[in-house]
């Protein structure tokens, strides 16, 4: 390598922070600003967003082509295999899922403007601050190589969304929700905490490349028990089923483009989380792909039963978010590549059209003041651009060609099938028929549906709002139409560092490495049976759908489940803790087998 390229190289891996340390200083500074005008901080947002966008994307070239960056913080870096300083890394994986949160951030930050730009001064300049703290969270713990580093910014983040949730105070249920919150993910992040205490107390390292070494060739039982409570930490951010409690009263609660970016990005901050304890520290043996698939497939089809019994819009869109995390968590306990990269192809896209679909439901609200299925209807002549992008939306999460869900779903499909585990893949299939009927029946009910009473009063979107729309709708379409690029230049090289715990954490302790890249993936867009598949439980779901068009509610196995979430904090936190138990348990009952 020429003197020229290791300084270039160099210099980037020391920028590494600064994506972090930009949104934290416009943070800083949005408050100040909020004094002085009242759409200056949202302003700063929206610069603070696209300059961090624009750094993340200058290590796009070199981590894509298969380089691991790294820099050690001070420069304390690694003596003999043992590292002390701060480490920030950048896998493809980790850029990819910071990239997404920095530019859909500047698309909600846009979106604010108009919505919400009506707010007082001060009001505008702590929302613009919470929000650029949640995002600075986010992306940090997307380019962190530290176990206790990933706690800190998992405890950045979820006092941001503690606020965020309760900003507007006055009313109830955000009191309600923001005490439910505050409680379950408290919980959560103690048993990263505690998690994370064991293994430095177990294996005396916080580096993730230094775990993986102490771990190996396999996890005792020790090492099984702190990895269940991270999986239960990292689980109860993700929403996954049964560490979901706080979740929808959350989403219903905060405004919409805080809802859009809880259920687009912070839940995916969970994934990420398990996905690099799980791939890179423990190297992905069986039992821990076993847990993490049975807790995904329940998540998958449980979130979406609960979405289908919902008369309240964005209830019923964070149920689905659960189900869609499950779905990703299933795509990646595949542990294959193709599965690997289908779970992290359902990731990104879930970002683009579950953020999509809370920004139409938050419109929705804003202008008519209602968010029940029972009182909304007709909606799409008075709010034909809202119509259209819930649409776009609803026919993404759908699995539908040309858009995005379709490759991603399919590709997770496959990797099931490739695998021989088809009770999984049956459930996946049942999760989406499942996820069609709630959504279609939300789009019928809300806007193509019979008026109910009379037409809004409210105003029609605004610049920053269609912006908004177009650009996710966009996306949507985009990353459904360009599945060979994404694959070959993005999912795949994601893939291979994550299934290669070994040579990254030789890289990380090494201040830098490569990994050999993989054979570029594919996925036969025309294929007949990815097409019937799609249309098959596109049909069924539209089928049941039809079933509850009207005013007639979902029983069966839905009704039970609706039992179930009595709306208690404590019912929940049982839950939790009962969670955590079945989740060591299956570790062990895994490693004793």
């Amino acid at each position: 390598m020429s003197t020229t390229s290791l300084t270039s190289t160099s210099t980037l891996d020391s920028l590494l922070p600064l994506p972090a340390v930009v949104l934290i200083i416009g943070a800083t500074v949005c408050p100040l600003l909020g004094r002085v005008s009242s759409r200056a901080p949202v302003i700063v947002a929206v610069l603070a967003c696209g300059t961090a966008s624009g750094i993340l994307a200058l290590f796009a070239p070199a981590v894509y082509s298969g380089r691991l960056l790294v820099t050690y913080l001070g420069g304390w870096t690694p003596k003999d295999g043992a590292a002390l300083g701060i480490a920030f890394a950048a896998d493809p994986f980790g850029l990819s899922y910071a990239l997404a949160v920095t530019v859909v951030s500047l698309v909600l930050t846009v979106f604010t403007l108009s919505m919400l730009g009506g707010l007082g001064r001060r009001e505008l300049g702590g929302y613009a601050c919470l929000f650029l703290l949640l995002a600075a969270a986010l992306v940090g713990i997307a380019l962190t190589a530290d176990a206790f580093n990933m706690f800190v910014w998992l405890e950045v983040a979820a006092l941001a969304s503690y606020a965020l949730t309760g900003f507007f105070l006055e009313r109830p249920t955000a009191l309600e929700a923001a005490f439910k919150i505050l409680v379950l993910t408290t919980i959560g992040t103690f048993c990263v905490f505690v998690g994370t205490g064991i293994l430095y107390a177990r294996y005396g390292a916080l580096n993730l490349g230094q775990l993986h070494h102490a771990l190996e060739p396999r996890a005792g039982v020790v090492g099984l028990l702190a990895l269940g409570l991270v999986i239960t930490g990292y689980g109860t951010k993700a929403g996954l089923i049964p560490f979901h409690g706080w979740l929808a009263d959350a989403h219903t609660a905060a405004p919409g483009p805080v809802s859009a970016m809880f259920s687009g990005l912070m839940v995916s901050l969970g994934v990420v989380g398990i996905a690099r304890f799980a791939f890179l520290v423990y190297g992905r043996p069986t039992p821990v792909l076993g847990v993490l698939m049975v807790v995904g497939v329940v998540s998958a089809v449980v979130g979406a039963l609960l979405s289908l019994g919902q008369d309240d819009l964005k209830r019923l869109l964070a149920y689905d978010t659960v189900s869609q995390i499950g779905v990703v968590t299933a795509g990646l306990a595949i542990g294959t590549r193709l599965g690997v990269a289908g779970g992290a192809y359902q990731l990104l896209n879930h970002t683009l059209f579950k953020t999509l679909l809370f920004l139409c439901a938050g419109t929705v609200l804003h202008t008519t003041g209602k968010e029940r299925l029972s009182e909304l209807g007709g909606l799409a002549r008075k709010m034909p651009l809202v119509a259209a992008a819930f649409l776009v939306g609803v026919l993404a999460i759908s699995g539908l060609p040309p858009l995005n869900g379709y490759v991603s779903v399919g590709l997770i499909h496959e990797g099931l099938e490739e695998t021989h585990q088809y009770v999984p893949l049956a459930a996946l299939l049942l999760s989406q028929a499942v996820t069609v009927a709630a959504l279609g029946r939300a789009t019928w009910r809300v806007f193509f549906g019979p008026a109910r009473g009379p037409a809004p009063a409210g105003e029609s979107a605004r610049p920053g709002m269609v912006a908004g729309f177009l650009a996710l709708a966009t996306l949507c379409v985009a990353f459904g139409a360009v599945p060979e690029l994404l694959l070959d230049r993005v999912l795949g090289p994601a893939a291979d560092w994550l299934l290669d715990a070994g040579d990254y954490g030789r890289s990380v302790l090494a201040g830098g490495g490569h990994v050999t890249l993989g054979p570029a993936l594919t996925f036969d867009y025309l294929a007949p049976k990815s097409l019937l598949v799609a249309l098959a439980t596109a049909a069924v779901g539209v089928l049941l759908a039809r079933r509850y068009a009207g005013d007639r509610v979902p029983g069966g196995l839905v009704t039970p489940l609706r039992r179930l979430h009595t709306g208690s904090v404590n019912d929940y936190a049982s839950f939790l803790v009962a969670g955590l138990l079945l989740v060591c348990g299956g570790l062990l009952a895994g490693r004793l087998g």
